[in-house]
């Protein structure tokens, strides 16, 4: 039986309701911001559970070792010997930006709005908010699920080669002619652009890998042996850098034309990628992720907004300003990657 209105506003609830509309617009813009932020910090104050392992070493031995200021346990790792809390490493216990903003701008990435535009929303600088969306590109990376299926179609897309900035001075050969903004960037044929090799299951499971070079062999093997289940069987367009590079996966060769599911997939990822006018190679597998998280959630039954949130809240991030400034280009001969590695001793993230 349906109820009346009177019926539906009674309780506590609806008391409240009945003096807001009494309020001016004045306040009830502050209620809604002051509800927000207490959301916000409900969300992210329920996100942290008890970890698994330890954030710092990934030991999975660790005990209780009292709490914190706010009253929040902390534990002992056996591993490394140090401390840690639920927030640890976490995207938002590292920022100082407060849970409403990063509320705000989880909104706008499950919207994909432009950086200019996020910014303002969020009232941030356009900088942090690159920082902001960079980090949260990492949360959503370590997010994705492997892909699952008995059937795979797989093929490459390729994108513009872009490497932004002022190389004169750099460390490493760019190998060709700077492109002036605006100009020069389009040429016929592949020579001049970067592989993308996707994937999808009949069951709508995808992948997007940034090949470390065109589509041969050694980059379908490796994104095959990371990307795809041992035991399915996957369809290409017959290229031959795919009969050998499988794995032994069963392999069915059908015209380009054919592979529907992963043409349609190429057509939702360029569609997304050119939303940002030009994406540096160096940051486009951050791109991609952002892109497959958006794939594997779109039927999720929970708000994406609020999924994204979540994610945020209980996710880590591993890359600072400084190591993210000195990402290599996923292209550059492995000479270039070794010698910037070995100058600012990260090796185990350039090469």
């Amino acid at each position: 039986m349906r109820l009346s209105r009177k019926h539906r506003r009674g309780g506590p609830v609806g008391r409240i309701i009945d003096q807001v509309r009494g309020m001016s617009l004045a306040e009830k813009r502050e209620l809604a911001e002051t509800l927000r932020e207490a959301i916000a910090e409900e969300l992210a104050a329920g996100a942290g559970g008890e970890p698994d392992r330890c954030p710092r070493c990934g030991c999975p031995a660790f005990v209780r070792k009292g709490r914190d200021a706010a009253g929040r346990q902390r534990w002992l790792c056996r591993g490394c010997g140090r401390t840690f809390g639920a927030g640890t490493l976490g995207l938002l216990a590292r920022s100082k930006l407060p849970a409403a903003a990063w509320m705000e701008f989880a909104a706008c990435m499950a919207d994909a709005l432009p950086l200019r535009e996020t910014a303002a929303r969020v009232g941030v600088s356009l900088y942090t908010a690159w920082f902001m969306r960079m980090r949260a590109c990492e949360v959503m990376g370590r997010r994705l699920l492997p892909a699952r299926g008995d059937a795979f179609e797989m093929d490459g897309t390729y994108f513009p080669e872009s490497m932004p900035g002022n190389h004169s001075r750099g460390w490493f050969d760019l190998g060709r002619p700077a492109h002036r903004t605006g100009h020069d960037a389009a040429r016929a044929g592949l020579g001049g652009s970067v592989c993308v090799l996707c994937g999808v299951s009949e069951t709508g499971d995808c992948f997007c890998e940034l090949a470390d070079g065109a589509e041969d062999g050694p980059g379908v093997a490796l994104v095959a042996l990371r990307r795809l289940p041992a035991s399915c069987s996957v369809a290409t367009d017959g290229r031959r850098s795919y009969a050998g590079s499988l794995g032994g996966r069963p392999h069915e060769v059908r015209p380009s034309r054919e592979l529907e599911m992963v043409n349609s997939l190429h057509s939702r990822l360029k569609a997304f990628i050119g939303r940002f006018n030009g994406v540096s190679n160096r940051r486009l597998q951050r791109y991609l992720d952002w892109f497959c998280w958006r794939e594997q959630f779109r039927r999720s039954a929970r708000d994406r907004r609020e999924l994204l949130f979540a994610h945020e809240a209980s996710g880590i991030y591993v890359c600072t300003r400084e190591l993210t400034h000195l990402e290599s280009h996923p292209f550059l001969s492995l000479a270039n990657r070794v010698g910037v590695g070995e100058r600012y001793g990260y090796m185990s993230l350039m090469v």
